[in-house]
């Protein structure tokens, strides 16, 4: 029994030497404590607009939802995220549409999306978007189509009034509402786009006296560039009768006389002369064509034919 209580006393002995050791550690400042880990939370973001030209040349998997084409979020990059956006579009000699990407580079999405232009002349499509997703709830963005008339419409029928001559501008703005920190905020971009409108445009001059469009011309028949008709200007067989380059264009004569087999060329620069003679009354009438590759020429001197040239003729009367 003496040996029981002593072996008792001793295990109650470890066990006290054991616990005091526990408390040591556990009020020991050297020993560091690691907390656990907090989750972090992400803040989303409102939405806001971003907007990038898509070139020509570049092929993309396009798709058609509810009458608006999209394309995949990757073709979106570089994307113009502050509130004004500028683009160059360069030179333009004839109608030509224009593709812009439109994405929302924040979390939240953009709802009741709008688009329009200051300009009848530079017409978008597609005018309204109902919602644009934030960048990490779709793979697809809208693809605006920004159309340009500068002579004949988009789809090639009928003729609408030419660009003036020379730099043009458009205000394209883009609206629409999106959740921010304090519930529903507008948010707006203004995209600022220009381009330089080619003309071809000539004037007439007789002994150095302009010829007036109206007073000095008939209609005779012709079918010159599928042209039923073509102005033709008048002028006396001892006069001379110049041709003025007043566009913006280098153009690129053809003419030729009636009782000729001959086509001849002339290249005419910026704002210079060019005189076609008549040769010992061999050739009355001239029949003379202009072109710049394409470029548009004012209809009202000067009519343009289906292969893009424009027509008139030339008669020498005694």
């Amino acid at each position: 029994m003496q040996k029981v209580k002593i072996y008792l006393a001793v295990f109650v002995g470890l066990m006290t030497a054991v616990v005091a050791c526990k408390k040591k550690d556990a009020v020991n400042p050297s020993t560091p404590v690691t907390p656990d880990p907090v989750e972090e939370v992400k803040v989303k973001t409102a939405g806001k607009f971003g907007l990038t030209q898509m070139h020509a040349n570049q092929r993309v998997r396009k798709q058609v939802i509810d009458g608006v084409t999209y394309v995949p979020y990757e073709t979106a990059k570089n994307q113009r995220t502050t509130e004004v956006a500028n683009f160059d579009l360069g030179n333009l000699k004839a109608s030509k549409s224009f593709y812009f990407i439109l994405s929302n580079n924040g979390d939240r999405a953009i709802t009741d999306v709008t688009i329009e232009s200051n300009n009848p002349q530079f017409e978008i499509f597609p005018k309204s978007i109902d919602k644009l997703a934030g960048a990490s709830e779709d793979g697809i963005v809208p693809l605006l189509e920004l159309g340009v008339i500068h002579g004949n419409r988009l789809n090639g029928i009928g003729f609408q009034s030419l660009l003036p001559m020379g730099d043009n501008t458009v205000e394209v703005t883009i609206k629409g509402k999106t959740q921010g920190e304090n519930g529903e905020e507008a948010v707006e971009l203004k995209a600022q786009v220009k381009l330089f409108a080619q003309v071809m445009d000539v004037e007439f001059y007789v002994d150095g006296q302009k010829i007036d469009y109206v007073s000095k011309l008939t209609v005779v028949g012709y079918n010159a560039g599928g042209l039923g008709s073509l102005f033709r200007y008048i002028t006396p067989t001892d006069g001379k009768f110049e041709i003025k380059n007043v566009g913006n264009v280098k153009l690129n004569l053809e003419y030729k006389g009636t009782n000729s087999n001959t086509t001849d060329t002339q290249e005419l620069a910026i704002g210079q002369f060019f005189s076609i003679t008549q040769t010992l009354h061999a050739s009355p009438n001239y029949l003379v064509s202009i072109n710049a590759n394409g470029t548009v020429i004012n209809p009202k001197h000067v009519p343009m034919g289906n292969d893009g040239k424009g027509y008139f003729s030339i008669i020498y009367l005694d």
